[in-house]
């Protein structure tokens, strides 16, 4: 047969599973399945198509079909073409072989010859494992890092995302006692991936999980809630600073508003601060305040900017009034002066004052120096005002050589 005619074949053959697929499964197809070598062939045309959906979309498809008695072929073909497969190709070709063998699929991927397509591949392969049998993942996990200490990371938080998605309990367990290098990073993957599939009301519980456990150490407690109070005013503020609002005078809920203020700055800064206006612990309100103007002020300067002109000024507004003369010091130095002259507290003045007026000095230094001698600072004050700004030195290596960038700085 000519290669025309195979490709047609092929083609309306991979047409048929797609229609199969859009019944259900549970409907029989009419045609025959596959052979092994018919679903080889045409993984590797879809492996071949030029958009990126409709490639990902054929061949999640036909990998619907891989099974113990087919994966030979097909893993002949991935690992013909691996050197060119990149992430999107790889992880669902593993992901479904670990269904029915998840030990064989993470055994196939740790013999590849390319580090970054084996840790693609192993990685599948443990969080297939772990969505479906979270205590036998671990168990590999744990026998694997022994064998190959390298892999413990680069496994560690796939492994996790499987088990969060299984359903099944212990992962806190589990998290509570990783050492501080991976405690941070794996709260923060347990929690994304909780948000992910359940929405706020389940970043919401498994934090309160953690918070209502007595077995728990405050340092996880404190991080849990630090990262599911971001996580959670990021998609729904107000549910965020109610809930904040319900763990109120716990130790591990102290940064939660200014958390909330910030996430929620960049939505509505005028709700934001409004609610921290009416927050009952005026101890918090200051740094909550920064946070909702500063976040609104990046978003949306000129409604924050219009806010803060329009309001009666109180103690409550110091901290947007500081940041809003910090933000204009390098661009307007003299309406700088203005907002700093506008603050209560003395010592917060004549700092912001000393800040805006060297800016202004190095723009124009007799017209500074005229509002210096008239000026509220003191000659210490002054003297630094007057000096120019120091140049950042760049760090260098050994023998003066310059450091060599990382690879997150290479252009």
């Amino acid at each position: 047969m000519s290669g025309k005619k195979i490709g047609v074949v092929l083609g309306v053959w991979a047409l048929t599973v797609a229609a199969a697929f859009a019944v259900g499964r549970s409907t029989a197809p009419s045609e025959r399945a596959p052979t092994p070598e018919d679903l080889a062939a045409a993984l590797e045309a879809a492996l071949g198509e030029p958009d990126v959906l409709d490639r990902t979309e054929r061949t999640a498809q036909l990998l619907q079909h891989l099974d113990s008695e087919n994966v030979t072929e097909v893993a002949k073909v991935y690992h013909r073409m691996l050197n060119i497969l990149g992430e999107l190709a790889i992880r669902p070709y593993i992901a479904a072989w670990a269904r029915f063998d998840p030990e064989a699929a993470l055994n196939h991927t740790l013999r590849w010859p390319f580090q970054d397509k084996m840790e693609m591949g192993a990685q599948a392969a443990i969080e297939a494992w772990a969505l479906r049998d979270p205590v036998g993942a671990l168990a590999a996990y744990e026998e694997l890092s022994q064998r190959r200490p390298g892999l413990e990371e680069v496994l560690l938080f796939d492994m996790l995302t499987g088990w969060v998605y299984s359903g099944q309990g212990g992962v806190e367990e589990f998290i509570a006692n990783l050492p501080a290098g991976k405690f941070d990073t794996a709260i923060n993957r347990v929690a994304a991936k909780t948000l992910r599939n359940g929405g706020v009301e389940a970043i919401i519980e498994w934090v309160d999980s953690i918070t209502g456990n007595d077995a728990y150490s405050n340092r996880f407690k404190k991080k849990a809630f630090q990262r599911g109070s971001r996580m959670a005013a990021r998609w729904d503020p107000e549910r965020a600073a109610a809930w904040v609002l319900k763990n109120r005078g716990q130790n591990y809920a102290v940064d939660g508003p200014r958390i909330v203020a910030e996430q929620w700055g960049m939505k509505d800064g005028r709700a934001a601060l409004e609610w921290v206006r009416n927050h009952p612990d005026e101890d918090l309100q200051h740094r909550a305040a920064r946070e909702a103007f500063r976040t609104w002020l990046e978003a949306d300067r000129p409604s924050a900017a219009a806010w803060l002109e329009s309001e009666q000024l109180t103690p409550f507004h110091e901290p947007a009034v500081i940041l809003y003369a910090k933000n204009l010091a390098s661009r307007a130095p003299e309406e700088a002066i203005v907002w700093c002259e506008r603050i209560f507290d003395e010592q917060r003045r004549l700092a912001c004052l000393e800040q805006a007026a060297n800016r202004w000095y190095q723009r124009d230094a007799v017209a500074a120096e005229t509002w210096l001698q008239q000026s509220p600072l003191d000659e210490e004050a002054r003297r630094k005002v007057r000096m120019p700004p120091e140049k950042p030195r760049r760090k260098r290596g050994p023998a003066g050589r310059r450091p060599e960038r990382d690879a997150a700085d290479q252009s």
